[in-house]
């Protein structure tokens, strides 16, 4: 079977070999006629590709082969249709219609590619005798007698880098078929998207903008004939790195289109006139939004895959604003403005859509392209005691009513193979504390007791409701901001708009819609909508929240206008954080050194806290951004929350004589003065985790760590 095999394969082979010797038997006759007139020559020339044809049984046919997807690039597009960025391959290119194709561009090809385009039927006779009969002479070859639509189909069917006889056969036969098939306008407008320009420009879409950065329609007649020279020696006449050769071709190609006919000569002479006017650089090659591509181009990947990224001509839509990717960067680089000053990032999320409306991954993504608003996972400081708060007020606890002891704890629990002692940030303590007042001067020591009397899988469970996705060790020090992996800035401006969405938690939505290169749309977002926690329990978290900018923590915060936001600050000032919102946006801001953990003890003259430039980034943004959109305040819910009267605490303590509460009051009465209170409020700053370097891990743990380290300030 094996030999018969064999055997049948080379009489095949021997069969298709005799058959292309007729055929270079007719095109050999053609060579030996140097003395008939060029007339004659086109008459046999025709003759004989029609005798070859008949006497080729395997004679290639249009209809067999493949079916041809040119690689188109695709492009990436803001909520109000800027462009951000293009995604290509090799193959960088936009197909259009022959309408948007100007008669100049049609005209100037010809006239140097195939100047008897609009005559022949495929394959141009008398310019294939003369290529011949010029090679002869030479004996080499000098001149070539492809025509537009053989490169066409060279192009789409056949390998170019075959340059054999019975190759060139095929080539024609297909251009004649192709002819029969199309149109003239149909073969020049497809040649016109599929050629190549150089520097990566297939088509001339493609190639208008890369070296001028216009549509074809906008091509001048000097730029349209430039670019019809490029496809026959792109790097040869690049106008970049030859202009002089370039510009000679061009010349060359004005002449021509004057001699066929296409132009007067007072146009030929002013195109030839006008000098060469590059655009300084490939708008291809340039990025809007760079944190932001990369992110929707990583979703993109997962989505669809490389290959159809980078070739499929998508269409993508985003829920990105560039007036707020600019307020972001602006609120970064007036505040962070001296060398050697660490970094930020920010996001800001609509409440009501789950749309990102701004991501700021970094102050210079020349030096850094890793994005910390979307990748970076820091420690969050006391901006986490919000799900404890949270977790506690949905287990019925009312904050207003229930104390705590601001003072030195060492805390045990089952499991603890040692005691856990907290102290406050600065060592300064209150004595008998509500909860409210505790979350406003962000005290270390109450919020331990109060995540022991909660429990941390209750903490853990909020937090992932409300949207936290990154792992979270289940231990009591989460409580202050002490997590393993640390959380990134999309994930806490995500969660806290759930409280500013009445507890509805949205997943969080960059790419709104994608079409394909003809206009259907291949996918929609429909981002998953979840009643995390209840509009009750948002509504209290969030009147704490509210007085935590009016007179907590969170002061350099206030826009004027009803905000709620909690700051944070991590162990030996690494990290520091605020993460506010309004009814109309979530915004979360991180501070820091993205290479490592370093102290920012010493920026601009100070401790950094989250309540110092990470806050003052907050306000400058949102007090543009959030003007925007109506002023409202933080709608009352129907649904109420149920005060345990029954909560058990091992932790709480009755209220001194000198401490005042209502369970029905509606906010908290804090001293005039900070004297009164000791230093200025400011967050509660831990050691309770093990710095996490940047770019930090993405992988979750299997397990947690059996307890929390000791805090020590």
């Amino acid at each position: 079977m094996r030999i018969g095999r064999e055997t049948r394969s080379a009489r095949k082979r021997r069969a298709q070999y005799v058959q292309r010797r007729r055929i270079i038997i007719v095109l050999a006759v053609l060579l030996a006629l140097p003395l008939i007139g060029l007339g004659i020559w086109v008459g046999i020339a025709t003759f004989g590709l029609h005798t070859a044809a008949a006497l080729q049984k395997d004679i290639p046919s249009l209809e067999d082969q493949h079916q041809v997807s040119l690689a188109e690039t695709t492009q990436i597009y803001a909520a109000d249709g800027t462009l951000l960025a293009y995604l290509h391959g090799v193959e960088n290119r936009t197909v259009i219609s022959g309408k948007q194709i100007p008669d100049s561009i049609k005209h100037a090809i010809v006239s140097v590619e195939d100047e008897r385009f609009y005559q022949h039927n495929g394959v141009d006779a008398e310019g294939f005798i003369r290529a011949l009969v010029t090679n002869l002479k030479a004996n080499k070859v000098e001149e070539g007698f492809s025509t537009i639509t053989m490169q066409l189909v060279g192009n789409l069917y056949l390998d170019r880098r075959d340059i054999s006889l019975t190759r060139k056969f095929d080539e024609m036969a297909l251009a004649w078929q192709f002819e029969k098939k199309y149109s003239k306008d149909e073969i020049l407008d497809m040649y016109l998207n599929t050629v190549y320009f150089g520097s990566n420009a297939y088509g001339i879409e493609a190639a208008a903008k890369t070296y001028f950065d216009k549509d074809p329609t906008d091509l001048t007649l000097a730029e349209a004939a430039l670019l019809a020279g490029l496809p026959q020696a792109p790097s040869a006449y690049s106008p970049r790195n030859h202009p002089q050769e370039a510009v000679n071709r061009r010349n060359l190609i004005l002449v021509k289109m004057y001699e066929q006919g296409f132009i007067p000569l007072e146009e030929a002479r002013a195109a030839i006139r006008e000098p060469l006017k590059l655009a300084p650089y490939s708008p291809y090659t340039k990025v809007q939004e760079p944190y932001v591509v990369a992110y929707v181009r990583k979703q993109l990947i997962d989505m669809f895959g490389e290959d159809r990224v980078f070739k499929g001509g998508l269409r993508v839509e985003t829920t990105i604003n560039p007036a707020y990717q600019k307020l972001g960067m602006e609120a970064i680089s007036s505040t962070l403005n001296q060398k050697g000053d660490p970094s930020a990032a920010l996001v800001s999320i609509e409440t009501q859509t789950g749309y990102i409306r701004a991501m700021v991954g970094g102050s210079d993504y020349d030096s850094s392209k890793f994005n910390l608003a979307a990748q970076g996972r820091r420690q969050p400081g006391s901006a986490f005691k919000t799900f404890v708060l949270t977790a506690a007020i949905e287990s019925g606890i009312d904050p207003y009513d229930t104390y705590y002891e601001s003072m030195p704890v060492s805390l045990t629990y089952p499991g603890a193979p040692k005691p856990w002692n907290v102290k406050t940030y600065g060592n300064n303590y209150y004595g008998t504390s509500s909860l409210v007042q505790a979350t406003l001067r962000s005290d270390n020591t109450v919020y331990a007791q109060l995540a022991l009397d909660v429990g941390v899988d209750h903490i853990v469970d909020v937090a992932h409701r409300m949207g936290i996705t990154s792992f979270l060790n289940p231990d009591p020090a989460i409580a202050l901001g002490g997590l393993q992996y640390g959380v990134s800035p999309l994930e806490m401006a995500s969660a806290y708009a759930t409280l500013a969405n009445h507890g509805e938690h949205i997943e969080p939505t960059i790419i709104t819609k994608v079409t394909d290169s003809k206009g259907n749309v291949v996918w929609e977002a429909h981002p998953k909508q979840t009643q995390a926690i209840s509009a009750g329990v948002a509504y209290e978290v969030t009147r704490i929240l509210q007085q935590n900018i009016l007179s907590g923590t969170g002061k350099k915060a206030n826009i004027d206008r009803p905000a709620a936001g909690k700051t944070g600050t991590a162990q030996e000032n690494y990290d520091a954080w605020f993460c506010g919102y309004t009814p109309n946006l979530s915004t979360a801001v991180w501070m820091g050194h993205p290479e490592a953990q370093i102290a920012m003890d010493d920026v601009h003259g100070i401790h950094v806290t989250g309540g110092s430039f990470p806050a003052e980034m907050w306000n400058k943004f949102m007090y543009e951004a959030d003007r925007d959109y109506p002023e409202d305040d933080f709608p009352v819910p129907t649904v109420k929350v149920n005060w345990d009267p029954f909560f058990h605490s091992s932790y709480a303590v009755p209220p001194t004589s000198s401490t005042t509460s209502s369970t029905s009051s509606t906010t908290t009465t804090l001293p005039t003065t900070d004297t009164t209170l000791g230093p200025p409020p400011t967050e509660g700053s831990t050691t309770t985790v093990v710095p996490t370097t940047s770019p930090p891990t993405t992988a979750p743990p299997t397990t947690g760590p059996t307890s929390p380290p000791s805090t020590v300030f």
